[in-house]
């Protein structure tokens, strides 16, 4: 279990904890929503103690969250857009995706998520932000479960491996903890349709799979719509 923590802390954020070799990775997505909540907490730390006003708050918050997690969903989410908006065949949407360099839609979709989050983040309570680091990462797990990957190779399908239905019970026991208001419950149900229904349409553009630039794209638009509901229910 203590690797399989230390594998999702060390793959989702930048501290050093080090990756257990020789084990299945798909375990430790069972702690994915925890670290979701590592991070939530963080961020509700900077929220409490910032000593600038709602809109540099909210911008040293922004800069917290993409800093913890070394921009490695921003960095999937920005392939994701260039490869699933182009119109082309499928394999080339592949290609476009394992390609490092970035495209007009993987900068100008950033640019509006970046910007959308902070937006979001001026309006919503401090105190709530925690949701959506949570609800992003459960996300994640959901949609590696729920649907397959593109291929047997790669990050997502290395990820996957060992993934089985404990472990995803055990990822949702985290979000449940945080279910207080009837809301906040539709809020969680709203994530769970939301990633199936963007992993089956990214499934299609990509031939019949999800890669791991994906899973980013998942979770950084899970994050974004959380904070949008967070702000229009409780702002």
């Amino acid at each position: 279990m203590l690797a399989d923590i230390r594998a999702a802390f060390s793959f989702l954020t930048i501290l050093p904890l080090g990756s257990p070799s020789g084990r299945k990775r798909g375990p430790s997505f069972a702690w994915f929503p925890l670290v979701g909540l590592c991070i939530g907490a963080l961020l509700g730390a900077v929220a409490a103690y910032s000593p600038f006003d709602r809109e540099l708050s909210a911008f040293v918050i922004l800069l917290v969250w993409v800093v913890i997690t070394g921009g490695l969903h921003l960095d999937g989410f920005g392939d994701s857009c260039d490869g699933l908006l182009a119109a082309v065949e499928p394999e080339e949407r592949r290609r476009i995706m394992r390609d490092p360099r970035a495209g007009m839609w993987a900068v100008a979709g950033t640019i509006l998520l970046l910007l959308g989050k902070w937006l979001a983040i001026r309006a919503a309570p401090a105190e709530m932000l925690v949701l959506a680091p949570v609800l992003g990462r459960w996300t994640m797990v959901l949609a590696a479960y729920a649907l397959p990957t593109v291929s047997d190779e790669g990050m997502a399908a290395t990820f996957r491996d060992g993934l089985a239905r404990r472990h995803v019970i055990a990822a949702a026991v985290w979000v449940v903890i945080l279910l207080t208001q009837v809301e906040l419950l539709a809020l969680a149900l709203g994530s769970c349709a939301f990633a199936l229904v963007f992993g089956r349409w990214a499934a299609r553009r990509l031939g019949g799979g999800l890669s791991g630039d994906v899973y980013g794209a998942v979770c950084e638009l899970t994050e974004l719509l959380s904070l949008l509901a967070l702000a229009a229910l409780y702002g």
